[in-house]
């Protein structure tokens, strides 16, 4: 049951990537090829957690898992950046993940991580990296995801459009499920979780970019 709620949950992440993607084509905003590639790496993370969940970590899926899980947060933080602040602040940032996502990328194969402890303390981070490789990874992390949940909070306390809680509940939800299972609760309940924050985040990203179109077209007519 486990194994076929981490696919399900790769799969719906799937979808939303190329949901995401397709609007990309259609209008060229940044913030939705960023947000298309988070979701494809959440894809790539959710499968290696899929295919590891009942026996234990393999290197390669673990290190694929370390790669993806560490980018989708850097890649996500992106696509805020770029809907926040300028274009330009946004292509800083942006090249700040992708050099921090190569380091990542080029430790993790160089020093190939050391499988010890159980399934879910190495799910977070603890025992298979260390290092470079877990410094990065911890900034990635970090900061990356306070950008998301605070941009998000930040957005709400300005304009109190309902969509920006939408994307922090979802990045909680994941953040709390994974601390649940780590305690001991049922394993079940992290890919439920899991699936709950990508329904919530993607909601929000949808959600947020309509209302700030059409505010815009407001404006436009009015002007007109």
């Amino acid at each position: 049951m486990v194994e076929g709620l981490f696919f399900a949950a790769a799969l719906l992440a799937a979808l939303f990537a190329l949901a995401l993607l397709q609007r990309y084509r259609e209008r060229r905003a940044p913030f939705y090829l960023w947000w298309a590639i988070s979701f494809g790496l959440y894809t790539v993370a959710y499968l290696a957690e899929a295919t590891t969940v009942r026996s234990q970590w393999t290197v390669f899926a673990y290190q694929l898992y370390v790669i993806a899980s560490a980018t989708l947060v850097g890649a996500m933080s992106v696509g805020t950046t770029y809907l926040a602040f300028s274009k330009r602040v946004g292509r800083i940032y942006a090249a700040l993940i992708v050099l921090l996502a190569g380091v990542l990328t080029i430790s993790v194969f160089s020093t190939p991580p050391v499988i010890h402890g159980s399934w879910l303390a190495l799910n977070g981070g603890k025992g298979g990296i260390v290092g470079l490789t877990q410094v990065v990874y911890i900034i990635m992390a970090s900061v990356g995801g306070t950008i998301v949940l605070v941009g998000a909070l930040w957005s709400w306390w300005k304009t109190r459009r309902y969509y920006n809680l939408l994307i922090a509940a979802g990045a909680l939800a994941a953040g709390v499920g994974g601390t649940l299972a780590s305690q001991g609760v049922a394993l079940s309940i992290l890919p439920v979780m899991n699936i709950v924050g990508l329904v919530l985040i993607f909601l929000g990203y949808v959600y947020s970019r309509s209302s700030q179109q059409g505010r815009s077209s407001t404006k436009v007519a009015k002007g007109a």
